[in-house]
């Protein structure tokens, strides 16, 4: 495939405006996301105190993407894409009002506040695969690559922007008002503008012409009710009818496995954010933002290059490299703070060139974290034709999410266990035993690739004229 070079394939996506809004649309209803799973963690520490039940709010937001994630994807593929995009984003608006009105009533209950996030968990299980379906519809193939690395800038400038900005100002900065004699505080009127921006959202995606969107199958000229019963009768086959389709695509299986891999990584970057600045360093939690600044700099760097390097590279010889820079990486973490110390036995933690290096390593570890998200992406969306793309798209997150549950349970345990040092260690030698397995399972012995491609697909759903494998 011919790929546009990443700056004139930028410029000639921000100059597509149906493409435009619905890149908007994710990058705010992300930027809320974010925001919103920043509100509840500080909501539960201020409330609680307790580092379990945050846990169990974090996990509130997980398992709905293990129990509904394939569903929801067979529902996708059956559904108008448009119509998914609005109407997810005017249920979670109206499910983020709900937060308004429970937090007035009282702040304290915490079962519906779980409830809540898992409510609006739940409905974006329907919205990301109808996302990730729409973006091959609104670009042509030698844009698709440039595409991704832009929705993947926009998913990391989200975070900043819900994390570090909207949250936490709203939070730190509004003060306490009354309204009709009630007192509004500043998690109150937090959740309240994120309803209104979910609104922007749906009509953002409102604003994008129907007919650029795949046309709607026979079953989608039936009446909604008729349909969907029938949709619910077959969720169970056509989800196991995606997970043959990934399993018996060789390439696609193990993009699905890489994929999911980053965004565990991410994970486990993030929760052992705080142990790394202040155990491995000690440096105060203050000082996190100078050790993985970098870190979200790199990301955004290696996304607007990645077009380019995949490019020269091919998008299995970058994720191969992308992984043993990472494992490298992280390998460097524990050893600069050992031969640190070794040097400069006092005051070692603040020496500029440890903290120079520690941010060059940083940097290329969001530049390498790209190099495996990226191509991963993209060879998913390559491999995966619009009929079953919902399902595809849905079974990665759902794969994800069933494997980032016990390491959020379990990971800062067993670096209080058995020492933060030794668990990097360990990081560092699954990233590259991650990294040969994908070269080795790429390149093993299996069926020849005219049976990898014969999909069985039952009756009227086969369109193998759209199968780009």
């Amino acid at each position: 495939m011919a790929v546009a070079a990443p700056q004139s394939g930028f410029r000639t996506l921000l100059r597509k405006r149906n493409f435009v809004l619905l890149w908007m649309a994710q990058l705010i209803s992300m930027t809320v996301l974010n925001a919103s799973n920043y509100a509840i963690l500080v909501l539960i520490e201020e409330i609680t105190g307790s580092t379990t039940l945050v846990g169990l709010a974090i996990i509130s937001f997980s398992l709905p993407a293990v129990l509904f994630g394939a569903p929801a994807g067979v529902f996708v593929d059956h559904l108008n894409k448009r119509r998914v995009l609005w109407s997810s984003n005017c249920l979670r608006a109206i499910a983020t009002f709900g937060f308004v009105v429970s937090l007035l009533l009282n702040r304290h209950e915490l079962v519906t506040i779980y409830l809540l996030t898992f409510l609006i968990s739940g409905i974006g299980q329907f919205f990301t695969p109808a996302e990730g379906s729409t973006i091959p519809m609104l670009v042509n193939e030698e844009e698709l690559l440039p595409a991704l690395s832009l929705f993947n800038i926009t998913f990391m400038l989200a975070q900043a922007l819900g994390f570090i900005l909207l949250a936490p100002l709203v939070l730190s900065f509004l003060p306490t008002f009354t309204l009709l004699g009630i007192a509004i505080g500043p998690v109150v009127t937090l959740y309240a503008i994120m309803g209104v921006l979910y609104g922007v959202c749906a009509l953002l995606v409102a604003l994008i012409p129907s007919g650029l969107f795949a046309p709607a199958r026979v079953e989608d000229k039936e009446n909604l009710g008729t349909r969907s019963l029938s949709v619910i009768g077959n969720v169970w086959s056509e989800t196991k009818q995606g997970w043959h389709f990934i399993r018996r695509n060789h390439l696609l299986f193990l993009a699905v496995i890489q994929l999911s891999f980053a965004g565990v990584l991410l994970l486990v970057i993030g929760e052992l954010a705080t142990p790394l600045v202040t155990k491995l360093f000690e440096l105060p939690p203050s000082a996190m933002a100078f050790i993985f600044a970098p870190a979200g700099i790199g990301l955004v760097v290696g996304s607007v290059l990645m077009p380019e390097i995949t490019r020269r590279l091919g998008k299995t010889r970058a994720v191969f490299t992308g992984t043993i820079i990472l494992a490298v990486d992280i390998l460097f973490l524990p050893f600069s703070t050992f031969v640190a110390r070794f040097l400069e036995p006092h005051g070692w933690n603040t020496n500029p060139l440890l903290l120079i290096f520690v941010a060059l390593v940083m940097f290329t570890a969001g530049f390498a974290i790209d190099l495996i998200n990226v191509p991963a992406q993209t060879a998913i969306q390559e491999l995966t034709p619009d009929w079953i793309k919902g399902r595809v798209l849905a079974l990665q997150l759902m794969f994800y999410n069933a494997c980032s549950i016990p390491v959020i349970l379990f990971i800062g345990a067993i670096a209080d266990l058995f020492g933060l040092a030794k668990v990097i260690y360990l990081i560092s030698a699954l990233i590259a035993g991650f990294g040969l397995w994908g070269r080795y399972y790429e390149h093993k012995p299996r069926r020849s690739r005219k049976e990898d491609e014969m999909i069985e697909v039952p009756g009227e759903q086969r369109e193998p004229d759209k199968i780009r494998l």
